[in-house]
């Protein structure tokens, strides 16, 4: 009896896939922040993150996860406003958008290698 053991790994994102830096753009966000860098590391098996602004300031992420499907969700203050962020894995890319007070706006993330 032959036995046919299924890869379910293909379909689950984990930590190591998010982990890292990715170059990303929001457009239409306020000048300064519409482009920088997404840095996501793995801490005591959780996952962290920053993000790095073009002028080098940096925003600790708050409440970084992955959930079933490759979604990313994370949030951030900006401005004492917070900002929430939802994207899909894809590979090398990143596409999704942030919640902000003046509505939502398209962030795409290309990973550095």
């Amino acid at each position: 009896m032959a036995v046919t053991i299924l890869n379910t790994e293909a379909s689950v994102t984990a930590n190591k896939d998010v982990v890292g830096s990715w170059k990303y753009e929001v457009a239409g966000a306020p000048y300064g922040y519409e482009k920088g860098t997404l840095v996501f590391a793995e801490k005591e098996g959780k996952l962290v993150g920053e993000v790095k602004f073009a002028d080098g300031y940096k925003i600790e992420m708050k409440e970084v996860k992955i959930e079933e499907g490759g979604i990313v969700k994370c949030g951030l203050y900006v401005d004492y406003e917070y900002i929430s962020v939802k994207v899909k894995l894809e590979g090398t890319k990143m596409t999704g958008s942030v919640n902000t007070p003046d509505g939502e706006l398209k962030l795409k993330a290309d990973k550095l290698q």
